[in-house]
């Protein structure tokens, strides 16, 4: 695939996502790269085990199953917040 057909398709899956329910999921995730490259720091990059865990994470989320998540109240009193 040529880069400028990869761009093509990139630019499409992302607006597709900017427009759906995961739209501030996206932001934040755009949020946090942008701010580390300016910052022009040693990228850091998912281990394996982490990509894992957060694709696991989306697809549990995007099925409606949210056992593995805790809510947030529980979060916030957990933590004394």
């Amino acid at each position: 695939m040529e880069a400028h057909n990869e761009v093509d398709l990139l630019c499409t899956k992302v607006k597709a996502i900017s427009q759906g329910p995961n739209a501030e999921l996206l932001k934040k995730f755009i949020d946090l790269l942008y701010d580390r490259e300016l910052q022009e720091q040693e990228p850091e990059y998912f281990s394996p085990e982490d990509m894992a865990a957060i694709e696991e994470g989306m697809k549990a989320s995007l099925s409606g199953d949210r056992s593995q998540f805790t809510p947030w109240e529980e979060y916030k009193a957990r933590r004394g917040l």
